[in-house]
């Protein structure tokens, strides 16, 4: 079936779905020390009570500081990366190129490999904006509408969901991230450690507002995918054939 043909077939809004992921981009926006976002996960709110008694602020202060830390516990654990660091893609030293936060448990490794020049130039940044990208696994649970997409792809295709990600290619700027949506980024992912690596596999890109894509791997071994990330907010599915 032609690209087309399955772009057409899968086409759906998707803005409710990805919710979920602009959440824990949020999150893992935060958790590099810039401050966390409204509403994240330890944050607290409203005005302390002038002239109460030490004994109630007392009170008042361990309920606040045992919400923040089971606030805390429950936030997803994120790895931070940095640019031009080598970091272990299947087994392999790949550069990452940029900064970014990943927790994609599914996955062995991921990496962006495009120049960080080429990447703020594609990006469309200035000189004091950097890339930043946010990575997590997903499923349908998650992000039930992109999931949809992503499993029609597969039987579309005559193939198999073999995992999926949410990506966040952005930028920070002070400290604080940028939503953007131009541009693009070499990504590069290891596949996990029970995939076959005798077939083929494709990446289905799922955008807001129903935009699907498919993509092919872009390189020749066999334990890895390479494929380009979008600027904004993706689903991405790996799928086997």
């Amino acid at each position: 079936m032609k690209k087309k043909s399955i772009k057409k077939l899968l086409t759906v809004t998707l803005v409710a779905a990805m919710l979920v992921g602009s959440t824990l981009t949020a999150a893992a926006a935060g958790s590099g020390g810039s401050g966390g976002a409204a509403g994240a996960p330890g944050s607290s709110s409203g005005p302390s009570s002038s002239g109460s008694s030490s004994s109630s602020s007392s009170k008042s202060s361990h309920s606040s500081s045992s919400s923040s830390s089971s606030g805390a516990s429950s936030a997803p654990s994120v790895t931070t990366v940095s640019p031009n660091k080598s970091v272990a893609v299947a087994g392999a030293s790949v550069r990452n190129t940029i900064s970014g936060a990943i927790k994609a448990d599914t996955l062995r490794g991921v990496a962006v490999t495009t120049p960080l020049a080429e990447v703020k130039a594609s990006l469309g940044l200035n000189d004091s904006q950097t890339p930043y990208v946010v990575v997590f696994d997903t499923d349908v649970k998650k992000s039930n509408l992109a999931m949809n997409c992503v499993n029609a792809a597969a039987e579309a295709l005559g193939g198999q969901v073999v995992t999926a990600i949410n990506v966040t290619l952005g930028a920070k700027e002070n400290g604080r991230m940028i939503s953007l949506s131009n541009g693009s980024a070499g990504m590069v992912v290891g596949l996990p450690a029970n995939a076959d690596t005798t077939k083929t596999y494709y990446v289905v890109c799922v955008q807001p507002g129903g935009v699907v894509s498919l993509l092919e791997d872009q390189d020749s071994t066999p334990a890895t995918v390479t494929f380009a990330v979008q600027a904004g907010l993706g689903t991405y599915g790996i799928l086997a054939k």
